[in-house]
């Protein structure tokens, strides 16, 4: 009840408290002289003031009856400058509003009930005061309160709620604890498969710098903001029942049923302190939400998709069958006027005899009344109806009838994976050396894209097998279809490749059995190849942005043509373990990788067209002269003159390979002063190719053309070149091994 004291002729004394009100939990005096305990169902009332910006206080009831000897716990001013009025009969019955607000709180909090304000010219009957806001509690009166009567609008209806939240911000330090968050979006699966729950495409978000003492249902907002908009934009059409969602964190755990105002996550992220203090530290951490769809409906959305498709295929059908009626009656009216023509000019010269010109009638008639339907269908070509030969036939037999032929191990060795897909871009020198984050090739969970990848491992099929990697024929799906390159369409071929270390059965065994690394390993080393791909794509393309510069500003044009090539389209797909319910020890971690895979464009025509043009220990074609192909590998020495000319001699692109259109596994060469003892560019990287450069490289026709302007370097005998190249080649195999 409010408690109103005139004591200064321009100053009201005011003090809120309420009574009979009970503690819900266990909880502590907050008058600062007394921080006694209050245990729960003890005696606990809400002391405030009437400045919105001071928070008020829950005290214990010693303290409370301290507080009502007081005369106010704020001032404020009146604005007038006369005493104010004594009480008089015209106010409200104190005893009334006191039995209302007590009944009010045991249905509720210990908050104060709510109050009516009264605008100016609408009051209660015995209500005569002016000064001050005009308050009402309704069963006072002794009169039901009126929506109409109230001093504010509908646009005031939420003003508590957003003046105890906008009083929380106020008095709230910024977090100094945070955690994030790996938000997705995964519906429930049967009893019958392995783990809880599926995820949908690749609807996955993170967010940072969230409050690590946030509640259940804080989380349980942030996820719904976050990922709702993408389930909506998902299945846009369907009809999702959102009230049915449900938030769950790593362990499958319902967010929904545990108590709001208690910290979700701050437990986990206190840790022992190292410096020997019993009080434990903050750790920040990475939490895992997942917006939940059930299983049951979940069902009705694939049902739904699959009778639209249905709907989409027969819509189709239709549309082809109308086609084919519309061509086949445009035929037959082509036919019909031709026939009629040829008839009407054989009638005209029918004159000669009455029985040719009777004839010629009847044919016209007849043709007339019944198209001739039978001459629109196309003849069979002759090899569907002809016998066949006789000896071919005896071979097909022979051959297509052995169940030999039947490759069971191909089909015993053919796999099919769930995997991470992160392309390999493309971005021009000048964005690498602007932008950090540029310098090298990195995966971003939040940026991958979710597809299948099947596998043909069998030794039979093998693409081919190198010094570090082998690879493999496969297909990939990915969800959803990029819009260009790899991955744009579904069941897309590509060669699969992975890292190796061959293991030989013993020390005089030339035979060596294929062994692989461990997934950290593995993942490193293709992470190291991508990254040599990504300055790959990004040289070449510095290289032909000056071929058609120099082109575009000479006079004449080279006397040649220029070579179009570029490096495959690829990517870095990482298979993930099914997810546990339960961590299977105390610091493990769910969801880790099982193996990686580099996932290249497919260069058609196999070791038919597959070519070295140059290895990474020379800058010379590694093709003779009437070699097919040696043009190419000519070009291919140009551009690493363009790439240590444009580069200030500090690196280019070699170990070019592939065919004629398509490059594959390229190398990165460094000047020594780069690299400084690191390991740049992996294993394959031969500093001394870089530095014995200007010495082995031989100028070619496209070096030489002057639109090009490229100085030629100080040339040497071809005795003193063959020697340098030899002792650079020994100097580069102490160094390292060929890039294969």
């Amino acid at each position: 009840m409010s408690h109103r004291v005139s004591t200064m002729p321009e100053f009201e004394l005011i003090s809120q408290f309420t009574e009979d009100a009970f503690a819900a939990e266990d909880r502590v005096c907050e008058r600062p002289v007394c921080r006694a305990r209050i245990a729960k169902g003890d005696p606990c009332f809400y002391v405030g003031t009437v400045d919105p910006g001071k928070p008020g206080r829950y005290v214990c009831g010693p303290c409370h009856s301290h507080y009502l000897t007081m005369p106010a716990t704020s001032v404020r001013p009146t604005g007038r400058s006369v005493p104010q009025p004594q009480l008089s009969h015209t106010f409200p019955d104190p005893r009334t509003i006191r039995q209302t607000v007590n009944a009010a709180q045991r249905k509720s909090t210990v908050n104060p009930p709510p109050v009516i304000a009264f605008g100016r010219g609408i009051r209660p009957p015995s209500m005569t005061h002016s000064t001050g806001p005009d308050i009402a509690i309704p069963s006072s009166w002794g009169q039901p309160s009126r929506s109409s009567g109230s001093g504010y609008s509908v646009n005031h209806a939420q003003y508590g709620t957003e003046r105890e939240r906008w009083s929380k911000l106020s008095y709230a330090l910024p977090p100094m604890e945070t955690i994030t968050l790996d938000i997705s979006a995964v519906h429930e699966v049967g009893a019958r498969r392995k783990g809880h729950w599926v995820a949908i495409g690749n609807i996955r978000e993170g967010k940072k710098d969230v409050d690590a003492r946030i509640d259940a249902p804080g989380l349980m907002d942030i996820a719904f903001d976050t990922i709702l908009p993408k389930i909506l934009t998902f299945g846009a059409g369907f009809p999702w029942r959102i009230e049915e969602f449900v938030v769950r964190d790593a362990v499958w755990v319902d967010l929904s049923t545990h108590k709001a105002s208690v910290p979700y996550f701050i437990s986990q992220c206190m840790v022992p302190s190292k410096k020997g203090s019993k009080a434990p530290t903050f750790k920040t951490k990475q939490f895992a939400l997942m917006l939940v769809i059930p299983e049951a409906q979940w069902n009705e959305y694939e049902e739904w998709v699959e009778k639209a498709e249905e709907i989409r295929q027969v819509t189709a059908r239709q549309v082809q069958v109308q086609h084919r009626v519309e061509t086949t009656e445009n035929v037959s009216t082509v036919l019909q006027s031709a026939s009629a023509s040829t008839q009407n000019l054989t009638s005209s010269s029918a004159f000669e005899s009455t029985k040719r010109s009777h004839r010629n009638n009847l044919s016209t008639t007849t043709t007339s009344s019944s198209p001739p339907h039978k001459k629109l269908a196309v003849a069979p070509p002759k090899a569907l109806f002809s016998s066949p030969d006789r000896s071919d036939l005896k071979e097909a037999l022979r051959s297509g009838g052995s169940a030999t032929n039947f490759d069971v191990a191909q089909v015993l060795g053919t796999y099919t994976e769930n995997v991470h897909f992160y392309g390999i871009p493309t971005r021009p020198l000048a964005d690498i050396l602007k932008n950090l984050n540029y310098r090298s090739f990195k995966v971003e969970p939040a940026q991958a894209i979710i597809g299948q990848l099947t596998v043909n491992s069998s030794t039979r099929s093998m693409l081919g097998a190198g010094g570090f990697k082998t690879a493999h024929p496969g297909w990939l799906s990915l969800t959803p279809l990029v819009k260009s390159g790899l991955g744009s369409v579904p069941g897309q071929n590509v060669a699969v490749k992975r890292p190796f270390h061959k293991v030989f059965p013993s020390a005089s065994s030339l035979m060596y059995k294929i062994g692989r690394f461990s997934s950290i390993d593995e993942i490193a080393k293709l992470g190291k190849e991508a990254n040599v791909l990504y300055w790959a794509h990004s040289l070449l393309q510095l290289t032909y942005a000056f071929i058609d510069h120099c082109i575009a500003s000479s006079e004449e044009p080279p006397p040649f043509d220029i070579p179009r090539v570029r490096f495959i389209d690829a990517g870095l797909a990482i298979s993930y373990s099914q997810r546990d319910s339960k961590p299977t020890k105390a610091g493990s971690k769910t969801g880790s990788s099982c193996v990686g895979y580099l996932v290249e464009e497919l260069i058609e025509g196999g070791p038919d067209v597959f070519m070295k043009f140059i290895h990474n220990m020379d800058s010379n074609p590694l093709l003779d002269h009437d070699d097919y192909g040696y043009e190419v590998a000519s070009f291919f020495s140009f551009t690493q003159h363009v790439q240590y000319v444009k580069t200030g001699g500090l690196a280019f692109i070699s170990d070019y390979q592939g065919s004629t259109e398509l490059l594959t596994d390229p190398q990165i060469l460094t000047d020594p002063s780069v690299g400084q003892g690191k390991d740049l560019f992996g294993e394959g990287n031969m500093e001394c190719t870089v530095s014995m450069f200007e010495k082995q490289h031989k100028c070619n026709e496209f070096c030489e053309w002057p639109g090009f302007g490229l100085v030629p370097f100080a040339t040497t005998t071809e005795d003193e070149s063959t020697e340098e190249t030899e002792a650079g080649e020994a100097g580069c195999r102490e160094d390292g091994p060929i890039a294969s």
